[in-house]
């Protein structure tokens, strides 16, 4: 192993504490990959490698215990690409290094959930509607300075209102590099009878591969993608009840509708697993989530941003305290930056209330082309 004499590659070392273990997360000054060593034993990495920044978080968890007789922990990061860097010249493939812990330096679950929170304050509602078991609302944040945040929220009555999981031109199947914009969808649906009231867009997908989603996909009972996914979902099962959580907690064979989700952020109306200390979860995104409330009702919601002027995202502990001032027991953060989408019907059909943060130049919105949607149609 070839040691580097250049500065840190590591920018910033936190932990945060599940019971016993503690999450080590690793922020790094370039895009690496890296694998961790506490004494022995080798730990893969997660990250948000996908993510669109410079520099790479990492993180992994281990036993609290395990971590302080070892000292800290060894990482050995390996470069991504083929150019030189400042931490990776010619012949050098990997960089190594020792990482002491510091049991002090553990942050409480309530650090890392207030940190991001920047105290957003209601001002009001912007709008308002209701169309056949679908009741919608616009409504306006600030942050402390003032900047705006705005918020789109559907409830429905699933007495009255079934929820799909719609697919490029309705077809129940992956086909790579198809993909279609929500409208779109809708649309698709509409050909076949059914009356669409609203619609969001759905799971995070492949946008730069395959298109393929990220986790379990199921439109109509048929399984469209990933039946063995480990990511939290949002399901309509095959009794109708509405279902969000992870394969396992049902089953497969029980599940009508199913799009694939990032956090499970809302649990028991509390704020669950809203990625502690992840750039993912900390930085103001536009955002998209999927709720349940206690009577059984479905909520939508999505959260605009990176634009200033109009709307300026959320984090994900303010986007699960928008869903319990909802009525979300449980809630599922889903796709959200330039696939966040906002869809009701209205006097003169299917409308975008909100504005998507890709942008065809110079403010013309620009509806993402993506694999799924929640499409709500009346029964």
């Amino acid at each position: 192993m070839i040691m580097s004499d250049k500065p840190s590659m590591i920018s910033r070392v936190e932990y945060y504490r599940l019971g016993t273990t503690v999450k080590a997360y690793v922020k790094t000054a370039e895009r690496t990959d890296a694998v961790f060593y506490v004494g022995e034993k080798e730990y893969a990495e997660q990250s948000n490698i996908r993510e669109p920044y410079d520099f790479t978080m990492h993180f992994f968890t281990v036993g609290e215990e395990e971590l302080k007789k070892a000292g800290g922990f060894k990482t050995v990061f390996t470069k991504r690409g083929k150019r030189p860097t400042v931490f990776f010249i010619d012949g050098v493939t990997a960089v190594e290094e020792f990482t002491v812990f510091d049991p002090d330096a553990v942050i409480s679950r309530e650090t890392a959930f207030s940190r991001p929170d920047r105290g957003l304050k209601f001002e009001g509602k912007t709008d308002e509607g209701s169309i056949d078991g679908i009741d919608w609302v616009s409504e306006m944040y600030r942050t402390p300075a003032g900047a705006p945040v705005r918020v789109f929220v559907m409830t429905a009555d699933t007495d009255r209102v079934s929820a799909i999981c719609g697919t490029p031109e309705g077809v129940p199947e992956f086909r790579p590099k198809v993909i279609q914009r929500v409208i779109e969808e809708c649309a698709e649906y509409e050909k076949t009878g059914d009356t669409v009231l609203a619609a969001t867009n759905g799971d995070f997908f492949d946008m730069f591969g395959d298109c393929k989603p990220s986790g379990l996909c199921v439109s109509g009972g048929i399984v469209v993608a990933n039946p063995d996914s480990p990511n939290p979902f949002f399901a309509i099962l095959r009794s109708g009840e509405p279902f969000i959580g992870y394969l396992g907690e049902t089953e497969l064979s029980e599940i009508a509708e199913a799009i694939g989700g990032g956090q499970v952020i809302v649990r028991n109306g509390e704020p669950a697993e809203i990625a502690p200390l992840e750039p993912f979860g900390e930085i103001a995104h536009p955002r998209t989530a999927f709720g349940i409330t206690a009577d059984g009702k479905i909520i939508a919601a999505v959260v605009d941003g990176r634009r200033p002027d109009w709307s300026n995202g959320a984090a994900l502990i303010e986007l699960a305290k928008i869903m319990i001032e909802h009525g979300a027991v449980t809630a599922l953060n889903t796709d959200g930056g330039g696939s966040s989408t906002f869809i009701v019907r209205g006097k003169d059909g299917l409308q975008m209330l909100n504005h998507p943060a890709d942008l065809v130049r110079p403010t013309e919105d620009l509806i993402r082309p993506l694999f799924n949607s929640l499409i709500i149609i009346k029964k």
